[in-house]
């Protein structure tokens, strides 16, 4: 367990379950099989403008350009920040160790892991208005098609939320162990982390298609330029999937621990946990485009996450280690 995960308390020792894949409730027997964090010496880097938030956030999602909403797993909450703003506005508890958000459907929905709920924010007022019950391990979510997506991570399923009755009208079986869920083009995208593949679901049929094995540890997702792509967190690596048949293309080194994803325009935006470090890709052809360091916290090696959206021009990244928001202008 990190130095982080033990400062934080009992209710962010969810997030090791989360990333290990293990049952909610149940505390883990050793490390995760993943690389050990180096110890070498690094230069120290100036911070990024960034907006503290409380302990652990690990969930970011943009309310358009009016705000972003940041996961406090930690302290069980969601924040909300808005534009141009140097801090939050409004905090709304969340019990249960919330994970990941999304606005969408006038609201801001937020999974809570222990809780085995999702919960309904209103955007506004900040109220909870609804409180919907999941199977176990409820991570990843996603709006699209409609409906809200959500990995049922230990349940082993992807769920489908109506988000007029907030109800769970579908299921279908994806497997335990898988973690982030995209609303593509025409698909739906579920990275498969323990099993190392990502799965297409057709959102009128929940027909599945499985890849190969892509790559150690697919995470955040984005489609872009003709392809799904997909950060490897354990391989150092963005891969490119066809939409279609997932079959993978161009592969791009992205030392750090690649976390989560985010398309815009001809862009792919990947935040890798070293730092946190901005990594922007071509969309078309994969080749590295810049790269930013936004502090010098160490990777986290699956005790936790990371996550990044893009509002009002600029990029926000979650500092789970640091306690903090980075912002900065999205990159030309």
């Amino acid at each position: 367990m990190s130095r982080r995960l033990a400062a934080a308390g009992a209710a962010t020792l969810a997030l090791v379950l989360s990333a290990c894949g293990g049952d909610a409730g149940e505390e883990p027997e050793g490390g995760t099989a993943s690389p050990s964090p180096t110890t070498s010496a690094t230069p120290a880097v100036e911070t990024a403008p960034a907006v503290e938030v409380g302990a652990g956030p690990v969930g970011v999602t943009a309310q358009g350009d009016d705000a972003v909403w940041v996961v406090v797993s930690g302290d069980d909450q969601v924040v909300r920040i808005p534009a141009s703003a140097t801090e939050p506005d409004l905090e709304v508890a969340i019990p249960g160790t919330p994970l990941r958000a999304v606005a969408a459907y006038g609201a801001v929905w937020v999974t809570s892991f222990r809780g085995e709920r999702v919960l309904r924010v209103d955007q506004a007022t900040g109220k909870v208005t609804d409180r919907i019950a999941t199977g176990a391990g409820p991570e990843g979510v996603t709006a699209g098609f409609g409906s809200l997506w959500l990995v049922e991570q230990d349940a082993g399923t992807l769920a489908r939320i109506d988000p007029d009755t907030r109800r769970i009208v579908d299921r279908v079986d994806i497997g335990v162990g898988a973690r982030l869920v995209l609303a593509g083009s025409d698909a739906l995208y579920v990275a498969q982390f323990r099993d190392d593949r990502v799965l297409r679901v057709d959102p009128r049929t929940l027909a599945v298609r499985r890849s190969p094995k892509v790559c150690t540890g697919p995470q955040g997702m984005a489609q872009a330029g003709g392809s799904v792509w997909v950060a490897c967190t354990f391989s150092d690596e963005v891969v490119a999937l066809a939409p279609d048949t997932l079959e993978p293309g161009a592969r791009t080194e992205v030392s750090g621990l690649p976390d989560s994803v985010v398309a815009v325009g001809n862009r792919v935006l990947v935040v890798a946990e070293e730092g946190p470090r901005l990594v922007v890709l071509d969309a078309a052809t994969g080749e590295l485009v810049s790269e930013q360091a936004l502090g010098d916290d160490v990777a986290l090696y699956d005790n936790a996450n990371l996550d990044l959206d893009v509002s009002a021009g600029e990029v926000w990244i979650s500092s789970f280690s640091a306690d903090r928001v980075h912002h900065v202008p999205l990159p030309g």
